[in-house]
Protein backbone atom coordinates (compact mmCIF):
# COMPACT_ATOMS: atom_id res chain seq x y z
CA UNK A 1 0.00 0.00 0.00
CA UNK A 2 1.81 3.12 -1.21
CA UNK A 3 2.35 6.08 1.06
CA UNK A 4 2.50 9.76 0.12
CA UNK A 5 5.66 10.33 -1.96
CA UNK A 6 8.53 11.86 0.00
CA UNK A 7 11.41 13.65 -1.80
CA UNK A 8 14.77 12.21 -0.73
CA UNK A 9 17.48 13.72 -2.92
CA UNK A 10 18.26 10.53 -4.84
CA UNK A 11 16.49 9.33 -7.97
CA UNK A 12 14.10 6.41 -7.99
CA UNK A 13 15.48 3.18 -9.42
CA UNK A 14 14.04 1.77 -12.59
CA UNK A 15 10.47 0.53 -12.54
CA UNK A 16 11.51 -3.13 -12.76
CA UNK A 17 13.34 -2.73 -9.47
CA UNK A 18 10.23 -1.35 -7.81
CA UNK A 19 8.25 -4.30 -9.15
CA UNK A 20 10.87 -6.63 -7.67
CA UNK A 21 10.63 -4.84 -4.35
CA UNK A 22 6.84 -5.09 -4.40
CA UNK A 23 7.14 -8.77 -5.19
CA UNK A 24 9.49 -9.20 -2.21
CA UNK A 25 7.00 -7.47 0.04
CA UNK A 26 4.21 -9.73 -1.18
CA UNK A 27 6.42 -12.72 -0.42
CA UNK A 28 7.17 -11.34 3.04
CA UNK A 29 3.47 -10.98 3.69
CA UNK A 30 2.88 -14.69 3.06
CA UNK A 31 1.64 -16.35 6.20
CA UNK A 32 0.94 -13.13 8.14
CA UNK A 33 -2.08 -13.52 10.38
CA UNK A 34 -5.03 -11.51 9.13
CA UNK A 35 -3.18 -10.35 6.02
CA UNK A 36 -5.19 -10.63 2.82
CA UNK A 37 -3.12 -11.92 -0.07
CA UNK A 38 -2.96 -9.43 -2.95
CA UNK A 39 -4.26 -10.59 -6.30
CA UNK A 40 -2.34 -10.12 -9.56
CA UNK A 41 -4.72 -7.26 -10.43
CA UNK A 42 -3.91 -5.52 -7.15
CA UNK A 43 -0.21 -6.07 -7.81
CA UNK A 44 -0.49 -4.37 -11.19
CA UNK A 45 -2.41 -1.50 -9.61
CA UNK A 46 0.37 -1.00 -7.08
CA UNK A 47 2.98 -1.20 -9.82
CA UNK A 48 1.18 1.50 -11.86
CA UNK A 49 1.09 3.74 -8.78
CA UNK A 50 4.85 3.52 -8.37
CA UNK A 51 5.43 3.99 -12.10
CA UNK A 52 3.44 7.25 -11.91
CA UNK A 53 5.44 8.34 -8.85
CA UNK A 54 8.63 7.65 -10.76
CA UNK A 55 7.56 9.77 -13.70
CA UNK A 56 6.92 12.72 -11.39
CA UNK A 57 10.49 12.57 -10.12
CA UNK A 58 9.65 11.91 -6.46
CA UNK A 59 11.06 9.04 -4.38
CA UNK A 60 8.36 6.98 -2.68
CA UNK A 61 8.20 4.93 0.47
CA UNK A 62 5.88 1.98 0.74
CA UNK A 63 4.90 -0.23 3.64
CA UNK A 64 4.55 -3.96 4.12
CA UNK A 65 3.00 -5.89 6.97
CA UNK A 66 5.46 -8.31 8.59
CA UNK A 67 3.65 -10.36 11.23
CA UNK A 68 2.12 -7.78 13.53
CA UNK A 69 4.66 -5.15 12.47
CA UNK A 70 4.64 -2.64 9.63
CA UNK A 71 7.91 -1.99 7.83
CA UNK A 72 8.68 0.92 5.51
CA UNK A 73 10.82 0.38 2.42
CA UNK A 74 12.61 3.08 0.42
CA UNK A 75 13.90 1.48 -2.81
CA UNK A 76 15.98 4.49 -3.88
CA UNK A 77 18.29 4.26 -0.85
CA UNK A 78 17.64 0.53 -0.20
CA UNK A 79 16.57 1.31 3.37
CA UNK A 80 14.08 -0.73 5.41
CA UNK A 81 12.85 1.25 8.43
CA UNK A 82 10.40 1.07 11.31
CA UNK A 83 8.79 4.29 10.06
CA UNK A 84 9.32 6.76 7.23
CA UNK A 85 12.88 8.09 7.68
CA UNK A 86 13.07 6.04 10.90
CA UNK A 87 15.61 3.58 12.31
CA UNK A 88 17.19 1.44 9.61
CA UNK A 89 16.59 -2.25 10.39
CA UNK A 90 17.26 -3.85 7.02
CA UNK A 91 18.20 -3.46 3.39
CA UNK A 92 16.46 -3.94 0.06
CA UNK A 93 18.43 -6.02 -2.44
CA UNK A 94 17.25 -4.89 -5.91
CA UNK A 95 19.07 -7.68 -7.75
CA UNK A 96 17.49 -10.47 -5.72
CA UNK A 97 14.24 -8.59 -5.18
CA UNK A 98 14.47 -9.32 -1.46
CA UNK A 99 14.03 -7.39 1.74
CA UNK A 100 16.72 -8.53 4.20
CA UNK A 101 16.27 -7.64 7.85
CA UNK A 102 19.16 -7.13 10.25
CA UNK A 103 17.26 -9.02 12.96
CA UNK A 104 20.11 -11.48 13.49
CA UNK A 105 22.16 -8.68 15.05
CA UNK A 106 19.72 -8.71 17.96
CA UNK A 107 21.38 -11.94 19.10
CA UNK A 108 24.46 -10.00 20.24
CA UNK A 109 22.37 -7.52 22.22
CA UNK A 110 22.33 -8.62 25.85
CA UNK A 111 24.50 -11.68 25.19
CA UNK A 112 26.06 -13.06 28.36
CA UNK A 113 29.17 -14.99 29.35
CA UNK A 114 28.98 -18.74 28.86
CA UNK A 115 28.29 -20.84 31.92
CA UNK A 116 29.79 -24.32 32.44
CA UNK A 117 27.66 -27.44 32.65
CA UNK A 118 29.18 -30.52 34.32
CA UNK A 119 26.97 -33.02 32.48
CA UNK A 120 27.84 -31.52 29.10
CA UNK A 121 31.55 -31.41 29.89
CA UNK A 122 31.55 -35.03 31.08
CA UNK A 123 29.80 -36.14 27.89
CA UNK A 124 32.25 -34.26 25.70
CA UNK A 125 35.29 -35.65 27.52
CA UNK A 126 34.03 -39.19 26.87
CA UNK A 127 34.47 -38.58 23.13
CA UNK A 128 37.84 -39.16 21.48
CA UNK A 129 39.52 -36.57 19.28
CA UNK A 130 36.69 -34.03 19.60
CA UNK A 131 38.97 -31.00 19.89
CA UNK A 132 40.99 -31.79 16.77
CA UNK A 133 37.77 -32.70 14.95
CA UNK A 134 36.30 -29.26 15.51
CA UNK A 135 39.57 -27.45 14.89
CA UNK A 136 40.23 -29.16 11.56
CA UNK A 137 36.70 -29.43 10.16
CA UNK A 138 34.72 -26.75 11.98
CA UNK A 139 32.20 -29.50 12.78
CA UNK A 140 31.53 -31.75 15.75
CA UNK A 141 28.75 -34.37 15.98
CA UNK A 142 27.87 -35.95 19.32
CA UNK A 143 25.66 -39.00 19.61
CA UNK A 144 25.70 -42.23 17.64
CA UNK A 145 23.23 -45.07 17.76
CA UNK A 146 22.39 -44.25 21.39
CA UNK A 147 22.28 -40.53 20.77
CA UNK A 148 19.88 -39.83 23.64
CA UNK A 149 21.70 -41.95 26.22
CA UNK A 150 23.64 -39.03 27.71
CA UNK A 151 20.47 -37.08 28.58
CA UNK A 152 18.67 -37.37 31.88
CA UNK A 153 15.68 -39.67 31.75
CA UNK A 154 12.60 -37.99 30.27
CA UNK A 155 14.37 -34.88 28.93
CA UNK A 156 14.06 -35.76 25.23
CA UNK A 157 10.40 -36.65 25.69
CA UNK A 158 9.86 -33.39 27.57
CA UNK A 159 11.34 -31.33 24.72
CA UNK A 160 9.24 -33.24 22.20
CA UNK A 161 6.11 -32.53 24.23
CA UNK A 162 6.89 -28.81 24.57
CA UNK A 163 7.60 -28.42 20.86
CA UNK A 164 4.49 -30.44 20.02
CA UNK A 165 2.33 -28.07 22.06
CA UNK A 166 3.86 -25.01 20.38
CA UNK A 167 3.38 -26.60 16.97
CA UNK A 168 -0.25 -27.54 17.65
CA UNK A 169 -1.03 -24.04 18.91
CA UNK A 170 0.28 -22.43 15.72
CA UNK A 171 3.25 -20.71 17.36
CA UNK A 172 5.69 -21.84 14.66
CA UNK A 173 5.57 -19.70 11.52
CA UNK A 174 6.82 -20.13 7.97
CA UNK A 175 7.38 -16.37 7.72
CA UNK A 176 11.02 -15.83 6.70
CA UNK A 177 12.97 -13.07 5.07
CA UNK A 178 14.20 -15.71 2.60
CA UNK A 179 12.13 -16.87 -0.33
CA UNK A 180 10.12 -20.10 -0.11
CA UNK A 181 12.50 -21.57 -2.70
CA UNK A 182 15.32 -21.18 -0.15
CA UNK A 183 13.71 -22.62 2.98
CA UNK A 184 10.34 -24.12 3.90
CA UNK A 185 10.59 -24.85 7.62
CA UNK A 186 8.49 -23.28 10.38
CA UNK A 187 10.16 -21.59 13.33
CA UNK A 188 9.59 -19.87 16.65
CA UNK A 189 12.15 -17.87 18.65
CA UNK A 190 12.43 -18.68 22.35
CA UNK A 191 13.42 -16.09 24.93
CA UNK A 192 15.97 -17.62 27.30
CA UNK A 193 15.45 -15.18 30.14
CA UNK A 194 12.71 -12.65 30.90
CA UNK A 195 13.40 -9.03 30.04
CA UNK A 196 13.38 -6.50 32.84
CA UNK A 197 10.50 -4.02 32.91
CA UNK A 198 11.10 -1.28 30.39
CA UNK A 199 14.08 -3.10 28.89
CA UNK A 200 14.14 -3.59 25.15
CA UNK A 201 16.48 -5.42 22.83
CA UNK A 202 15.88 -2.89 20.10
CA UNK A 203 14.00 -3.06 16.85
CA UNK A 204 15.66 -6.21 15.57
CA UNK A 205 14.78 -8.13 18.72
CA UNK A 206 11.20 -6.88 18.64
CA UNK A 207 10.76 -8.17 15.10
CA UNK A 208 11.73 -11.66 16.18
CA UNK A 209 8.69 -11.90 18.51
CA UNK A 210 10.02 -14.49 20.93
CA UNK A 211 8.06 -16.52 23.43
CA UNK A 212 9.29 -17.76 26.80
CA UNK A 213 11.48 -20.83 26.51
CA UNK A 214 9.77 -23.81 28.23
CA UNK A 215 11.74 -25.65 30.94
CA UNK A 216 12.89 -28.77 29.08
CA UNK A 217 14.01 -26.74 26.07
CA UNK A 218 15.85 -24.40 28.44
CA UNK A 219 17.59 -27.38 30.05
CA UNK A 220 18.82 -28.47 26.62
CA UNK A 221 20.06 -24.96 25.88
CA UNK A 222 22.09 -25.09 29.12
CA UNK A 223 23.66 -28.35 27.92
CA UNK A 224 24.53 -26.78 24.55
CA UNK A 225 25.97 -23.79 26.39
CA UNK A 226 28.10 -26.13 28.47
CA UNK A 227 29.48 -27.82 25.36
CA UNK A 228 30.26 -24.43 23.82
CA UNK A 229 31.94 -23.38 27.08
CA UNK A 230 34.39 -26.30 26.86
CA UNK A 231 35.24 -25.59 23.21
CA UNK A 232 35.64 -21.91 23.97
CA UNK A 233 37.98 -22.66 26.86
CA UNK A 234 40.27 -24.72 24.62
CA UNK A 235 40.08 -22.64 21.45
CA UNK A 236 39.64 -19.12 22.88
CA UNK A 237 36.79 -18.31 20.51
CA UNK A 238 35.32 -15.44 22.54
CA UNK A 239 31.82 -16.94 22.61
CA UNK A 240 28.85 -15.42 24.38
CA UNK A 241 25.34 -16.80 24.85
CA UNK A 242 22.51 -14.84 23.17
CA UNK A 243 19.14 -14.20 24.77
CA UNK A 244 17.25 -16.25 22.19
CA UNK A 245 17.29 -19.65 20.57
CA UNK A 246 15.10 -21.07 17.81
CA UNK A 247 12.85 -24.10 17.47
CA UNK A 248 12.24 -25.37 13.94
CA UNK A 249 9.91 -27.91 12.39
CA UNK A 250 10.46 -29.41 8.95
CA UNK A 251 7.35 -31.23 7.79
CA UNK A 252 7.15 -33.64 4.87
CA UNK A 253 8.93 -32.16 1.86
CA UNK A 254 10.51 -29.26 3.78
CA UNK A 255 14.13 -28.26 3.16
CA UNK A 256 16.70 -25.48 3.54
CA UNK A 257 19.16 -24.84 0.71
CA UNK A 258 22.93 -24.57 1.20
CA UNK A 259 24.06 -21.54 3.22
CA UNK A 260 26.30 -20.36 6.01
CA UNK A 261 24.89 -18.93 9.22
CA UNK A 262 27.25 -15.95 8.93
CA UNK A 263 28.60 -14.63 5.65
CA UNK A 264 31.55 -12.37 4.96
CA UNK A 265 30.78 -9.26 2.93
CA UNK A 266 33.68 -8.83 0.53
CA UNK A 267 32.61 -5.25 -0.22
CA UNK A 268 32.70 -3.98 3.36
CA UNK A 269 35.11 -6.57 4.76
CA UNK A 270 32.67 -7.22 7.60
CA UNK A 271 30.68 -10.20 8.82
CA UNK A 272 26.94 -9.87 8.32
CA UNK A 273 26.05 -10.83 11.89
CA UNK A 274 27.62 -11.83 15.20
CA UNK A 275 27.30 -15.62 14.97
CA UNK A 276 30.44 -17.64 15.69
CA UNK A 277 29.23 -21.13 16.61
CA UNK A 278 25.97 -22.92 15.78
CA UNK A 279 24.65 -25.61 18.11
CA UNK A 280 21.72 -27.86 17.18
CA UNK A 281 19.81 -30.38 19.27
CA UNK A 282 17.50 -32.81 17.48
CA UNK A 283 14.21 -33.60 19.21
CA UNK A 284 13.03 -36.55 17.14
CA UNK A 285 12.82 -40.28 17.86
CA UNK A 286 16.24 -41.67 18.89
CA UNK A 287 16.23 -43.84 15.76
CA UNK A 288 16.00 -41.94 12.46
CA UNK A 289 16.07 -44.12 9.30
CA UNK A 290 18.20 -42.86 6.44
CA UNK A 291 15.32 -43.36 4.00
CA UNK A 292 13.38 -40.60 5.79
CA UNK A 293 15.83 -38.00 4.46
CA UNK A 294 16.10 -34.75 6.40
CA UNK A 295 19.85 -35.03 6.89
CA UNK A 296 21.96 -31.99 7.74
CA UNK A 297 24.41 -32.09 4.84
CA UNK A 298 27.68 -30.45 5.86
CA UNK A 299 30.00 -29.46 3.02
CA UNK A 300 33.22 -29.85 4.97
CA UNK A 301 36.22 -28.30 3.22
CA UNK A 302 34.25 -25.73 1.20
CA UNK A 303 35.87 -22.68 2.75
CA UNK A 304 34.31 -19.22 2.42
CA UNK A 305 35.87 -17.14 -0.35
CA UNK A 306 38.14 -14.25 0.56
CA UNK A 307 38.57 -15.19 4.23
CA UNK A 308 42.00 -15.99 5.59
CA UNK A 309 43.00 -16.68 9.17
CA UNK A 310 45.83 -18.20 11.19
CA UNK A 311 44.03 -21.53 11.60
CA UNK A 312 43.72 -22.19 7.86
CA UNK A 313 46.82 -24.39 7.79
CA UNK A 314 45.28 -26.74 10.37
CA UNK A 315 42.11 -27.31 8.38
CA UNK A 316 41.19 -30.15 6.10
CA UNK A 317 41.75 -29.26 2.43
CA UNK A 318 39.55 -31.89 0.80
CA UNK A 319 35.83 -31.45 0.26
CA UNK A 320 33.99 -34.03 2.39
CA UNK A 321 30.18 -33.89 2.35
CA UNK A 322 28.97 -35.27 5.69
CA UNK A 323 25.32 -36.21 6.22
CA UNK A 324 24.11 -35.99 9.82
CA UNK A 325 20.73 -37.61 10.38
CA UNK A 326 18.55 -35.89 13.01
CA UNK A 327 18.21 -38.72 15.54
CA UNK A 328 16.66 -37.56 18.79
CA UNK A 329 19.26 -36.42 21.34
CA UNK A 330 21.98 -35.91 18.73
CA UNK A 331 23.93 -32.65 18.95
CA UNK A 332 25.82 -30.85 16.20
CA UNK A 333 28.18 -27.93 16.75
CA UNK A 334 29.84 -26.08 13.90
CA UNK A 335 31.62 -22.90 12.88
CA UNK A 336 28.88 -20.44 11.82
CA UNK A 337 31.26 -18.50 9.57
CA UNK A 338 32.89 -21.45 7.93
CA UNK A 339 30.59 -24.44 7.41
CA UNK A 340 28.42 -24.51 4.30
CA UNK A 341 25.41 -26.67 5.14
CA UNK A 342 21.86 -27.51 4.06
CA UNK A 343 18.86 -29.51 5.23
CA UNK A 344 17.85 -32.15 2.71
CA UNK A 345 14.13 -32.71 2.05
CA UNK A 346 12.50 -34.83 4.72
CA UNK A 347 9.62 -37.26 4.53
CA UNK A 348 9.04 -37.20 8.30
CA UNK A 349 8.37 -34.39 10.74
CA UNK A 350 11.78 -33.12 11.87
CA UNK A 351 12.21 -31.06 15.06
CA UNK A 352 15.30 -29.18 16.19
CA UNK A 353 16.48 -26.56 18.68
CA UNK A 354 19.21 -24.20 17.46
CA UNK A 355 21.25 -21.56 19.22
CA UNK A 356 23.93 -19.31 17.76
CA UNK A 357 26.73 -18.41 20.16
CA UNK A 358 27.97 -14.94 19.27
CA UNK A 359 30.91 -12.60 19.57
CA UNK A 360 30.85 -9.54 21.77
CA UNK A 361 29.18 -6.61 19.91
CA UNK A 362 32.45 -4.75 19.44
CA UNK A 363 34.02 -7.80 17.78
CA UNK A 364 31.26 -8.39 15.25
CA UNK A 365 31.84 -5.18 13.32
CA UNK A 366 34.80 -6.34 11.34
Amino acid sequence: KPLDPRPCGSPLPRFATLRACLRACLLLSRGCAGMKRKSSEEFEELAQTFEQTDSEGDAAWFSVEYGRHELYVHPASKRVCTEVDGDVIGEFDPDAGEVVLFAEDAEASGATELQPNLAAEAHLNMQSGWLEEYRSKGLLCLGGQSSSGWLREGLLEGVQSELGIMLASGMLSDLHTQLASVRSDRVVYLQLQPEADGESEGVGGDLLDAVACPPCCLEVVRLLEGLAHVLDRHLDLGLRRPQRCMAACYESGAFYTAHRDNEHDSTTGQWKNSRLMTAIFYANAPSWPAESGGALRCHVGVEPAGVQDDAASQRTSSVQPVDVFPAGGRVVLFDSRRLLHEVLPTSEKRLALSIWFVSAPSESDG
